[in-house]
């Protein structure tokens, strides 16, 4: 007689219990100082107090992936030590976050121990990326790792082979020392699953990193990684980033690699991922696509489209922006919009031209691409979760109720193909008749959710549908001068959405949201990254330029947190795994 099947909460409990255990003990956090951490509604300052990591494992791991590089290309570095540091600042990410679906940690520093020896006998870095740690999406495959996308069924399946972006990366000399954490099937912004639990935001406890790249937002915004490749068919890289205070790309379709993913509806041409970038500076972000484009990647991924990545592009220096205050559905929270209206006014103080946008093609975009993702009216992931019999997460159940229901017929899915067809070309005649460089707009209309209210990703979902080039940016974190209730200005309703939302801000207003990052997205049109990200670069600029004493960005958060810390330090010595390890490893440092 064989063994009964373990049931799928007995799957859930073991994976939890192995991720948990390849922690080493020495980088295990008190537990006095998880608590403090929560008590205070912040965990950017754990690292520092944790005493885990050395001085110079903290300055390493607050770097730029771009100045990393350049010292272990230097040789000042090695890639051995900076692999150990972002390994030990993961594991304290992940105690205080949940943000880490596998640890990868002997191998990473396996191959940091070849990269440093490649270095000290041929004198040169192996690539672009030589000796940097690169943390992955948990359902982008690594070879020997799992991948399933945060379906139980799929809990021990194993990565065939090394996704074409993963791969680009090791034959350019990344590391790659941890898989972060996906929601369940992959479809919402919010980051929970049976199998892995909820991914907490770094800022606060209370509300969520995001989704579906929720593990790299909160491991990046918490020092664990320096840069991290996601996927966005909806919003999945730039809700994290925003709700996460750090960096993201969505690209246009086939621009960067994408094959080698595990996920449902594969073979669905209607709307397409993408993979992209997530980082804490504009640098990185502008290094991961220059290395991801630079082994001509298109040659073994036939849907890329040739198009070598671009060191410099032409702008004008007056640009000319498009906002979009509200999309017409869903009108954003007031620390939003106060945040968008600071940045349109350093624009135009900065010399830009800035005009209002018509997001009148918006709603019949958000609801084709909402449609497009359900295609067979959610068959697909019931069977995925009917294979374990575990049920859907409570926003998992909400969005297959709202959105799946009824399979479409053929001739309903070319009547859909035709209509976005349709509206791609009307918005593209938009474009041109008010000649706007970008568009300027929320990421979402609140800051970072509470645990399961991210119930809208029309900011975000509507540039999948059109396939323009997006990314976010941090701005600043909520202020406490955020007005409280916008319901004396008694507005229009725009929709049960609209009016849903705004009850959510209700009377408590930003205190609801303490700490939350306030991001902001800017689009530009399909396959025009590089000229995107330079005009990022200059709308930080104008940012940085009118700051007069405002925090821009959120950098300076996780410093001011660790006041709050200042009494609760726990010094300890270097971990004995560390020490075993580099016993037998010779340093690739010059003398």
């Amino acid at each position: 007689m064989g063994s009964m099947k373990p049931s799928w909460s007995e799957v859930a409990t073991r994976r939890r219990h192995e991720i948990e255990s390849a922690i080493p003990s020495e980088w295990l956090v008190p537990r006095h100082l998880l608590q403090k951490a929560r008590t205070t509604m912040t965990a950017l300052a754990l690292s520092r107090v944790s005493g885990i990591l050395t001085a110079w494992e903290l300055e390493v791991t607050e770097m730029r992936a771009v100045d990393i590089l350049a010292a272990l290309h230097a040789r000042k570095f090695s890639s051995f030590d900076v692999t150990m540091a972002f390994c030990k600042r993961a594991a304290v990410a992940h105690q205080a976050t949940n943000c880490v679906a596998e640890f990868l940690f002997q191998d990473a520093l396996e191959q940091a121990k070849q990269l440093d020896e490649y270095m000290r006998v041929n004198g040169r870095p192996k690539g672009m990326l030589h000796g940097l740690p690169i943390s992955v999406k948990e359902h982008v495959f690594v070879h020997g790792t799992r991948a399933t996308s945060g379906i139980i069924a799929w809990a021990d399946q194993i990565s065939p082979c090394d996704a074409l972006i993963v791969q680009t990366f090791r034959e350019q000399g990344a590391v790659f020392h941890v898989k972060t954490t996906n929601p369940q099937t992959l479809m919402a912004i919010e980051t929970e699953s049976n199998l892995f639990g909820r991914t907490l935001n770094p800022y606060n406890p209370n509300l969520t990193c995001g989704g579906s790249t929720g593990g790299e937002g909160a491991l990046i915004a918490m020092g664990g990684s320096v840069l991290g490749i996601g996927t966005d068919i909806g919003g999945s890289i730039r809700v994290p980033s925003a709700f996460c205070g750090i960096y993201g790309l969505k690209p246009s379709v086939g621009r960067l690699p994408h094959s080698g993913l595990c996920g449902l509806h594969d073979g669905m041409q209607n709307v397409i991922g993408a993979v992209g970038p997530l980082a804490r500076c504009l640098e990185d972000i502008e290094l991961f696509c220059s290395a991801a484009l630079v082994n001509r990647p298109w040659d073994r991924e036939p849907s890329m489209i040739e198009m070598p990545w671009k060191k410099e592009v032409q702008t004008s220096t007056k640009l000319k922006f498009g906002v979009i205050w509200n999309d017409g559905l869903v009108r954003p929270h007031p620390p939003v919009a106060n945040a968008l209206q600071e940045v349109v006014s350093n624009l135009r103080s900065s010399g830009h031209i800035v005009v209002d946008w018509d997001a009148g093609l918006h709603e019949a975009l958000t609801k084709a691409v909402n449609e497009a993702y359900f295609l067979d009216g959610g068959k697909e992931y019931w069977e995925a979760l009917d294979a374990s019999g575990e049920p859907p997460v409570p926003m998992l159940e909400w969005i297959l109720k709202t959105h799946g229901g009824r399979s479409y017929t053929v001739e309903e899915t070319w009547k859909l193909n035709a209509q976005v067809d349709l509206l791609r070309t009307m918005y593209a005649r938009q474009w041109n008749a008010v000649g706007i460089d970008a568009i300027i707009c929320p990421a979402s209309p609140t800051m970072a959710s509470v645990h399961g209210e991210s119930r809208y990703w029309g900011y975000t979902s509507v540039w999948n549908a059109l396939d323009y080039s997006a990314a976010v940016i941090p701005y600043r974190t909520i202020r406490a001068s955020d007005k409280r209730d916008d319901s004396g200005e008694n507005p229009a309703s725009l929709s049960a959405t609209d009016d849903w939302f705004r009850g959510l801000y209700g009377t408590q207003g930003s205190a609801r949201y303490a700490k939350a990052p306030v991001g902001i997205q800017v689009v530009t049109r399909r396959l025009q990254e590089e000229k995107l990200l330079q005009i990022v670069a200059r709308v930080e600029s104008s940012l940085v330029s009118a700051a007069n004493g405002i925090d821009v960005g959120v950098a300076s958060e996780a410093h001011s947190a660790e006041a709050d810390f200042a009494t609760q330090r726990s010094p300890r010595e270097d971990s004995s795994l560390y020490k075993i390890a580099a016993s037998d490893h010779v340093m690739a440092v010059a003398a």
